[in-house]
């Protein structure tokens, strides 16, 4: 009988082959014999992947290249984004010296390139006295450049007013046409106006930019309040006692000023600060207000009497001296209706253009604007606010007793007083920009080396080098410090304008090596410096230091910070500012609201986009 076999199954036919195969294989093993190669569709696969792999890795290398090569340009351009406040100082200088090494290293700017941001502009764009638009961007219909007064530097007669100038003179239609709500005629009903109402201030007890600090606050007060500011008496200011001839100046000595130094009276229209606000000299306030009128009275001792009578117009800072600045400062303290007990760092003073003229009852209104509330929290960051309010604004005469350490104003006006209204803020801003600057003859005679440099070179960078009374001695560090910190951002070779109170000029050699180095005093004779009042060095320092390529100052500096506004007046972005010592290097290279300590530094919210009605913000820096 035939025997009949049963078909295998799938499961049957692969574990057969299955074992078919191990046989196989185990027999290739013995003899020697290599394993059969992998099917064709196996390899087909691999390679596939590997080809997908090598395509990924080349695509991502050059993703990688091309944002070093757009973040090195935007460092370079000065318009990074916040990755780098993010990463720190130490990645910043990484990633450059990476970007240097993939990079071919970049040439000294030509003299066509710098052109662009120092040389005066072009036919079409120049400032002249018929032109109706102002040659930087946004500033407003009507406004000009100001020009500068100064004597003919070339054959030419070229005017250095485009290379130095940031002001607006005249100023905007809508800035001419303005009016403070804080003015008195503002109220309904009006307040009397039958005494006049002054503001007096004690000068700050510092250097020369703590002074200007605390006067830039004096003038916007008397500006926004629409009082008379009395000039203080000549004095032998810190530092600046350079004239053997007359060690005494005033304010009025560094500033625009129309006034007559020899009648003691002012005249509108020379485009400093006396535009802006009612000036009186102390010796003509004591004339009018005091002997003439009697509206205050003078010392009953006739010892003190005379000495108060013999300050007014120069006095000196010591308590024994016959004209001590110190007895007619206490006196006029004594006399004044309001005395402010209010200190930069532990008050901020709030300009309400809606309430102010309401008793202090309002304060719980105030307190339902949250909006209001929390932008006049974030302000004073800290800081007591003083709410200016009728009861202040009636007071005849205010004095601020700015020179002693408890009453102490060494704030900026735009980090010290918050309006409540934007415009209005920005308003008073432009002011300060436009109204309160160095007089013409120290913007002169730093136009002639500005010019001088560009001319004999085509670029220029500058840096800030604090040596002498300086009180924070961290920063005060070696010549070698400044090299190391500083070669990423200097170009090798590179002209470098080096104002500091440093006088021994061997200090700089490591700096010589690598730098061509310049100094104030190289241009002597350019600038005139022998027909000028000495003490004015300083400030020729910073306006030229405020037109280099780039610029590196010292921290907590007050005069490099200045150097650091005028430059973003000029519309330079402050990544193009920087400091030397290496744990504040980029300081100014990110948005940062004005916070303690106050001095240390400038902050953009004091220029950036101030020519708008909003309050400048984050998104305007970028």
């Amino acid at each position: 009988m035939k025997r009949i076999t049963k078909p295998k199954t799938d499961h049957a036919i692969l574990a057969a082959a299955g074992k078919s195969s191990l046989a196989a294989s185990s027999r290739n093993k013995e003899n020697g014999h290599a394993s059969r190669p992998l099917p064709l569709r196996v390899v087909r696969t691999f390679v596939a992947i590997i080809f997908a792999f090598i395509v990924f890795a080349v695509g991502a290398l050059h993703f990688h290249l091309w944002k070093l090569e757009s973040s090195s340009n935007s460092i370079d351009n000065g318009t990074s984004g916040r990755d780098e406040s993010v990463m720190g100082v130490h990645g910043v200088l990484r990633r450059r010296e990476i970007h240097k090494q993939i990079l071919t290293r970049r040439e000294v700017p030509s003299a066509q390139t710098v052109q662009k941001v120092h040389a005066p502009l072009s036919p079409n764009e120049s400032s002249s006295a018929n032109d109706d638009n102002h040659p930087i961007p946004g500033r407003g219909t009507g406004s000009k450049r100001g020009h500068i007064a100064c004597d003919a530097i070339t054959p030419n007669n070229d005017d250095i007013s485009p290379l130095i100038s940031y002001w607006n003179d005249p100023r905007t239609d809508q800035d001419n046409a303005f009016q403070s709500p804080f003015a008195i005629t503002s109220l309904d009903p009006p307040i009397p106006t039958t005494t006049k109402r002054y503001l007096s201030f004690e000068p700050d007890c510092g250097g020369w930019n703590n002074i200007r600090m605390e006067f830039e606050i004096m003038i916007v007060f008397a500006a926004v309040t629409g009082r008379t500011l009395i000039l203080p008496p000549d004095y032998p200011v810190y530092l600046l006692q350079k004239d053997t001839g007359s060690r005494h100046r005033g304010l009025q000595d560094f500033f625009q000023y129309g006034g007559d130094r020899l009648s003691q009276s002012h005249a509108r229209g020379g485009g400093g600060f006396d535009d802006v606000v009612d000036v009186v000299t102390m010796r003509d306030f004591f004339r009018e207000e005091i002997i003439e009128k009697k509206s205050y009275p003078l010392p009953v001792d006739e010892t003190n009497r005379t000495k108060v009578l013999s300050s007014i117009e120069k006095c000196n800072y010591k308590a024994k001296d016959e004209r001590s600045c110190i007895h007619l400062f206490d006196h006029m303290a004594t006399v004044a209706d309001f005395v402010p007990s209010w200190h930069g760092e532990q008050n901020c003073l709030i300009m309400d253009d809606v309430n102010w003229y309401e008793d202090s009852s309002i304060a719980g209104l105030r307190e339902q604007d949250a909006s209001q509330h929390e932008h006049v929290v974030e302000f004073c960051n800290g800081r007591s606010p003083v709410y200016y309010n009728r009861h202040i604004h009636e007071a005849p005469l205010i004095h601020f007793r700015s020179h002693l350490k408890e009453t102490r104003l060494l704030v900026h006006f735009y980090a010290f007083i918050y309006f409540t209204s934007p415009k209005i803020g920005n308003y008073y801003k432009r002011l300060v920009r436009d109204r309160v600057r160095y007089s013409d003859a120290i913007f002169c005679a730093a136009g002639k080396v500005v010019k001088a440099l560009l001319d004999e070179f085509g670029s220029y960078s500058s840096m800030h080098c604090r040596r002498g009374d300086f009180q924070w001695p961290r920063m005060r560090i070696s010549a070698e410090e400044w090299l190391a910190n500083t070669r990423h951002i200097f170009h090798e070779g590179e002209v470098l304008y080096i104002s500091t109170d440093e006088t021994d000029r061997t200090f700089f050699e490591p700096l010589a090596r690598r730098y061509h180095l310049k100094f104030l005093s190289d241009y002597k004779e350019l600038a005139g410096l022998d027909r000028l009042d000495p003490n004015f060095a300083g400030m020729i320092d910073q306006v030229i230091a405020s037109r280099g390529r780039e610029f590196v100052g010292t921290y907590f500096s007050s005069f490099s910070a200045f150097i650091g506004r005028m430059r973003g007046y000029h519309g330079m972005s402050g990544r193009t500012m920087h400091y030397g010592h290496i744990k504040h290097m980029n300081e100014t290279h990110s948005w940062v609201n004005p916070h303690s300590s106050y001095s240390a530094r400038e902050f953009p919210t004091g220029w950036v986009a101030i020519d708008g009605e909003t309050e400048p913000t984050e998104k305007n820096f970028f």
